[in-house]
């Protein structure tokens, strides 16, 4: 997942179609994050997607091949609706403790040294 945060909308569109252009990516999308300042409620407007439009272009599954017909249970979502940003500060915090408690093994010397 590529991140990035510009000023602009226009500057926002040339950046997620230049990386749309390069073709090696699933999708790009531009989000458009706005705060209502009374409340401190942030609002998320997907203003481009081309995930969507990739995924729709993917060949039908192969003849003779059964497929269940399994039904997903909807995510939980936090209180202002997004289960993708939870997840990804779950993983960047799981992330920085694993490098922090590395890093104190390496300095310490290990567990296993005298």
């Amino acid at each position: 997942m590529i991140d990035s945060h510009h000023q602009t909308r226009e500057a926002a569109m040339d950046a997620a179609k230049l990386l749309h252009a390069e073709g090696h990516l699933e999708g790009v999308k531009v989000i458009k994050d706005m705060l209502d300042e009374k409340s401190g409620m942030s609002k998320e407007l997907v203003v481009f997607d081309t995930s969507k439009a990739r995924k729709a272009a993917a060949p039908p599954p192969k003849t003779g091949v059964q497929t269940a017909d399994v039904k997903a249970a909807p995510p939980s979502e936090t209180k202002n609706g997004s289960t993708t940003g939870t997840a990804l500060k779950s993983i960047m915090w799981l992330a920085i403790l694993l490098v922090l408690a590395g890093g104190v093994l390496y300095v310490t010397g290990g567990l296993g040294r005298r």
